[in-house]
């Protein structure tokens, strides 16, 4: 395998494990509340968040195994996000030969913009949800 190939699988798994939420059976219930209040702080539109904002307090391990399965990725979404990830896999390994000084300007201006950002895929969790890449 040569190594644009090798780049564009790595996207792709890292992209596809990215979108997927946290299975709720394998978290306590103070973890589960963290993962729910930061994707509804990301994206207060999510279904479940306003019931979550009001009576969180009452929430047990069924109301989070029922906000997981409302906001689990759709199959749909899962063979975008590998196609995606494909994409970006590609778009790094064919740029692997970048200088460094400036990958590493680039890497400071992303991580300064963006606390979500990941300067191994070099991208970012969006408001929308989505994760982007950066381009600054």
């Amino acid at each position: 395998m040569n190594k644009k190939m090798i780049s564009a699988i790595v996207g792709t798994v890292l992209a596809g494990t990215m979108m997927m939420p946290a299975p709720a059976s394998a978290q306590s219930l103070r973890s589960q509340e963290r993962f729910v209040s930061e994707r509804c702080i990301e994206n207060p539109r999510l279904r479940g968040c306003q019931d979550w904002r009001q009576n969180r307090h009452r929430w047990g391990q069924s109301q989070y195994r029922q906000w997981y399965r409302w906001n689990q990725p759709s199959i749909g979404s899962s063979i975008a996000a590998g196609i995606f990830g494909f994409a970006i896999g590609a778009a790094i390994g064919s740029n692997a030969n970048r200088s460094s000084s400036s990958w590493d300007a680039h890497v400071a201006r992303c991580e300064a913009r963006y606390r979500s950002y990941n300067p191994r895929t070099d991208m970012f969790l969006g408001y929308d949800g989505q994760y982007h890449r950066c381009r600054l």
